[in-house]
Parts: structure tokens; sequence; C-alpha cells
């Protein structure tokens, strides 16, 4: 065998060894992130926390376009550990949540306030928000929102011109 056979049989069997490792890692951190799908760390021992929200839904009813109808959900922690909201996410910018306080003890309650803002719409309107807290159980609650937006209609008033 010539040299130059030698050098390449090395230079083929590094480089399968290279993309081996290669393909290797990528799965190594594909199954790792498969496993571990949430970006948070649960600690799944000791005291959990266990998010309760006293609606599931709200139906604003019918309202005048332009109204910008509220309503408090209460958020309460069911659990033996804290539960911390860590945000709240809005489907639409017509929606606005805001909540009392992110760190609920076990057996309080917070309150969460959105707003619903009917400028743009007219009709049966469907929007929703999600709470995202620590949870184990109920990472991500989905609270849906409906509502009718009506113009306002000026009566037409006409005189009666008869005497």
């Amino acid at each position: 065998m010539s040299k130059n056979t030698i050098t390449m049989s090395k230079n083929t069997i590094i480089f399968f060894l290279i993309g081996a490792i290669i393909i290797l890692g990528g799965v190594l951190v594909f199954s790792t992130t498969q496993n571990n799908p949430s970006n948070t760390t649960q600690n799944n021992s000791g005291p959990q926390p266990r998010i309760l929200v006293s609606e599931q839904e709200w139906d604003f009813g019918k309202v005048i376009q332009g109204e910008k109808p509220t309503h408090i959900f209460i958020v309460k922690n069911g659990g033996e550990g804290d539960l911390i909201i860590d945000r709240l996410k809005e489907s639409c910018p017509c929606i606005e949540a805001s909540i009392s306080t992110t760190r609920i003890k076990p057996g309080e309650s917070a309150e969460v306030k959105v707003s619903y803002d009917t400028t743009d719409y007219v009709g049966k309107d469907e929007k929703h928000f999600h709470i995202y807290s620590n949870d184990p159980q109920v990472p991500d609650t989905r609270i849906n929102l409906y509502v009718e937006t009506e113009v306002f209609q000026i009566p037409n008033i006409t005189p009666d011109l008869q005497d």
C-alpha cells in the first residue's frame, strides 16, 4: 500500500468518526429536549401549588361598540406550595389582563382583571387569554371570553307636523 492510500484511509475513518459523533450528539440533544418540553424547571418534590380559577369562560353579553366591559376572575391556590403566576397572555390587543399579585400563598387568592375593548368589533366575538403558572399539573390555564357588540343607533324621532 502506498503512503497516499494509507493517508486517504485515515482521513476517511476520521471523517466518518466525526460525522457519527455529530449525529449522536444531535440525537442526544433532541431526546433531552423531547423529555423536558418546558423551559421552566419543575421541582416535583415537596409541596406543590394548584391553580383554581373562578370561571373557565366569561360572557360579557351585549354591549355597545366602543365600550370596554370588565370582569374580575379570582385565581386561588388550592395547593400546598406557593403558586407563581409567570405571565398572562392575551389572544388579541383588544384584551387587557392584569393580576393583583404574581405570588399566591396556599389557600390565598389574587384578582385577574380583564377588559375587552370592543372599539373595532361588531357582532358576536370570541377571544381568550392564558394564565401561565408553576402548577405542575396545569401550567397553562386558558380562559375563553365572549361578547356581542352592537352599534349604537340614534332613534329617528320625527316631529308630528299635524295640528
